[in-house]
């Protein structure tokens, strides 16, 4: 007597039941594993991709974001006023600001000094 056709009967058993439990029923809730935001001070981006709290704004060191493929940086507060001297930097959105101050009012670490260039 040949184990093969049973073996190929288990083998599809045993993957339509490990499909059905991966995919499990949806709840609607967030996932388990759901980060409260960080707050003031803390680390936020990296590899693990920490949020900051309402208010803060993700600063990274000039350049990181072009450099580092996953760049980390702390909560600061976004600036609620900026003077209007233009010291143009070039955002890691790839916009020009006016200054740095203003980038950052905007939630946007900066890439470099100076405008961004046209691609």
């Amino acid at each position: 007597m040949s184990l093969r056709p049973w073996l190929g009967l288990v083998a599809v058993l045993l993957i339509s039941a490990c499909a059905g439990q991966l995919a499990g029923p949806s709840t609607g809730a967030p996932p388990p594993m759901s980060r409260a935001p960080v707050a003031e001070g803390g680390m936020c981006g990296g590899i693990a991709g920490f949020q900051c709290g309402e208010g803060l704004s993700c600063v990274m060191p000039v350049g990181a974001c072009k450099t580092v493929a996953d760049a980390s940086g702390i909560c600061r507060p976004r600036p609620q006023a900026c003077t209007m001297d233009y010291r143009p930097v070039c955002g890691c959105d790839g916009k020009t600001y006016g200054n740095a101050c203003s980038a950052a009012g905007q939630g946007v670490s900066v890439a470099h000094e100076g405008e961004c260039k046209a691609s």
